[in-house]
């Protein structure tokens, strides 16, 4: 008779069986690289995508609004405006791809080393400021009107509101003696901790001029005097007078729209100079929070005002 029993075959071990399980260390690797790849890909869409900035404080009033003030760093966070900043536009202005930031343009600048702010913190934090004038402009300030390449920038996307009143400030205004440059008119008050802090003239009270070799002067307008335009043939001899800055290549002047220093007006390029390009690190082309404000839509693109439209080419051929 034929065996018709059947032999049972041993079952084969699971893979889950034969592999080791995982050691601590090894756990701990997993998890420390998962959080690493992460933060790589943050930082790479950060540095070379897009990112965005959060607005504290007042220097660009009414035009973004900071939140609570610069005082609660943590409550303007929450409160104030949030920018969109494509970064890839940034890498491609420095390496010559796209081309310059336009006049009008908001952007996010490194703080100079020669700031109010960052010489009585010692801190150089990023602001947001508008570009009013490119490399080659010639620009001057008279009784806070600006003007660039003699043409005065309609200035009502900061006064119509009526919550900005722009100071009836001169910059830059220089004395001249046998025909060169030997003062400049600026005001000095010292922080309690003994910082100087500049404060421009108003049109009808100049203060007497600083020699241009001042500790003060050179610090906070060295780069304007390098940058002053040649002298007219009929500057007038030790009486102060507005003159004109040429902007020099790969640098932009920049300031905020909030112009009233009784409302705690901006701190910018007329205090430090122009700013170089590798200083500014984007543009902000849109607020993208709150999407509402007071009932009405705050979600909305940042052109350049219409204003900058009528601005001329720049005729500038030298700097002094």
């Amino acid at each position: 008779m034929a065996d018709t029993s059947r032999t049972r075959a041993n079952p084969r071990p699971s893979a889950s069986r034969d592999a080791p399980k995982p050691t601590l260390s090894q756990r701990i690797w997993t998890e420390v690289r998962g959080y690493g790849e992460a933060l790589i890909i943050a930082f790479l869409v950060v540095t070379f995508v897009f990112n965005t900035v959060g607005v504290v404080g007042s220097s660009m009033r009414p035009n973004l609004d900071g939140g609570v003030g610069s005082s609660n760093l943590i409550g303007s966070l929450l409160t104030g405006d949030r920018v969109f900043i494509p970064k890839y536009e940034t890498w491609l202005r420095r390496a010559g791809i796209l081309g310059p930031y336009r006049r009008g343009d908001i952007v996010v600048v490194r703080d100079p080393a020669n700031s109010p702010t960052a010489l009585e913190t010692g801190t150089r934090p990023f602001f947001i400021k508008r570009v009013v004038a490119i490399p080659g402009d010639r620009l001057r300030i008279e009784a806070g009107q600006v003007i660039v390449n003699g043409h005065p920038i309609d200035q009502g996307f900061i006064e119509d509101t009526g919550e900005i009143t722009v100071d009836r400030q001169d910059f830059p205004v220089i004395t001249v003696e046998d025909g060169e440059v030997d003062g400049f008119v600026v005001r000095f008050a010292t922080t309690p901790s003994g910082t100087p802090a500049p404060d421009l003239p108003i049109t009808g009270f100049y203060p007497p001029a600083l020699p241009i070799g001042d500790p003060r002067v050179q610090l906070y307008y060295g780069l304007t005097l390098d940058a002053l335009a040649p002298l007219p043939a009929d500057a007038p001899e030790g009486a102060p007078f507005v003159h004109e800055l040429i902007v020099p290549d790969g640098h932009y002047f920049v300031m905020g729209d909030n112009r009233q220093r009784a409302r705690g007006g901006s701190e910018d390029s007329r205090l430090f100079g122009p700013v170089p390009l590798m200083a500014i690190a984007g543009k902000a082309s849109a607020i993208i929070w709150p999407p509402m404000r007071v009932g009405a839509w705050n979600w909305r693109g940042l052109r350049p005002p219409a204003a900058f439209a009528d601005v001329p080419a720049s005729t500038a051929t030298d700097a002094r």
